[in-house]
């Protein structure tokens, strides 16, 4: 009996300070040293942080009073160049950072239409070995969608259910 309370105690006080203190900004070293990218977790607002202490927006929240932990930031092969995704909708923005100016610093859709309307996590993505590509996948269901990020502009930004 003392194993089953002590097993309950410590699962209640991991669960719970878990979502206690779950982090929602979170720092994404970049392969520029000098920089950071500082995502706000519940809101998907997107930061360029120099070790100089200037910060620029990369991307503007799309969900700004959200209460829930739902965005996450995906490296890709491009050192300037990441994946926004709502862990939530499947949304996903290419954002891309810069030294050069603020011309170079911006966010751009990929897919402007939610997939799914939950208040859950259940979206992930997986590099394919194409540098531009991801699956985007349901983790609930199975579904699969492939898509692309590009620098050349919007018509080589695309998703399609796979």
């Amino acid at each position: 009996m003392k194993k089953i309370l002590l097993f309950t105690a410590l699962f209640l006080s991991t669960h719970l300070g878990t979502q206690l203190f779950a982090q929602t900004f979170k720092f994404h070293q970049t392969e520029n040293i000098h920089n950071q990218l500082r995502l706000n977790t519940k809101t998907g607002e997107v930061y360029q942080i120099q070790d100089n202490g200037l910060k620029f927006l990369v991307h503007a929240p799309p969900t700004p009073k959200s209460q829930n932990k739902r965005y996450s930031l995906h490296k890709t092969k491009n050192m300037w160049t990441y994946i926004l995704l709502d862990d939530f909708t499947g949304k996903l923005w290419q954002c891309q950072y810069s030294i050069k100016g603020p011309e170079y610093r911006s966010s751009w859709e990929i897919n402007p239409i939610a997939i799914s309307t939950t208040e859950k996590s259940k979206f992930t993505i997986q590099p394919l070995t194409s540098m531009f590509q991801f699956y985007l996948i349901n983790d609930e269901n199975g579904e699969m969608w492939k898509f692309q990020w590009s620098t050349k502009g919007e018509s080589f930004r695309w998703i399609e259910k796979f």
